[in-house]
């Protein structure tokens, strides 16, 4: 059987080739950056390509992309993405109203529609870290109002898997309530990136 995603603020296409690379079928994607929108339509011409702003994806029709009806009906197994850094980074402001520190909530929107078996969110650091995990809280809060309470959040270092830069990254794992799922999702999240 294969697994189905929905990649979200796809940029040029980094996280798709990881999740194709796993074994899952990226069946749409959404990116609002043109030029990324052209490299990313070049290196997986296959995948259909919602271009424009996040908020109108399952909401305006574009010509080859699925509609919510569609997604829906192929009960989509994982939505993942990274969301806008540039608000929460260290090398910027840090600025709470930042609009871009936002956009989490145009994910939990997308996971709300779709009802993903699971969704995998990435970002920098201080998207959980930032003015005493300000926007941690949002962020798991908005999840477990969509029917997601069973998150884990994990920090890595992409060196350790093989990525020629010693960049920190968070990683926020979540799957859907009432999934059967045996032991603690968080220390099984964790003992599976270890094993990695």
């Amino acid at each position: 059987m294969t697994l189905t995603a929905v990649s979200l603020f796809s940029g040029a296409g980094g996280f798709c080739d990881g999740v194709r690379l796993a074994g899952w079928n990226v069946v749409c994607a959404v990116e609002a950056d043109a030029q990324a929108c052209r490299t990313h339509a070049a290196n997986f011409s296959d995948v259909a390509l919602f271009k424009g702003d996040i908020a109108g994806f399952l909401q305006d029709e574009q010509p080859g992309v699925p509609s919510l009806r569609d997604l829906a009906a192929r009960k989509i197994d994982m939505v993942y993405g990274g969301p806008p850094c540039q608000g929460f980074s260290q090398i910027g402001p840090r600025n709470l109203a930042d609009p871009r520190n936002r956009l989490y909530e145009e994910f939990v929107r997308v996971v709300r529609l779709l009802r993903p078996r699971a969704f995998v969110m990435e970002n920098v650091p201080n998207m959980v870290a930032m003015k005493n995990g300000h926007f941690k809280t949002r962020i798991l809060d908005a999840f477990r109002e969509v029917g997601y309470s069973r998150t884990a959040i994990l920090p890595v270092v992409a060196s350790d898997f093989g990525v020629p830069q010693h960049r920190r990254r968070v990683f926020v794992f979540g799957i859907r309530d009432r999934l059967p799922f045996a032991g603690d999702f968080e220390e099984t999240i964790k003992a599976l990136v270890e094993r990695e």
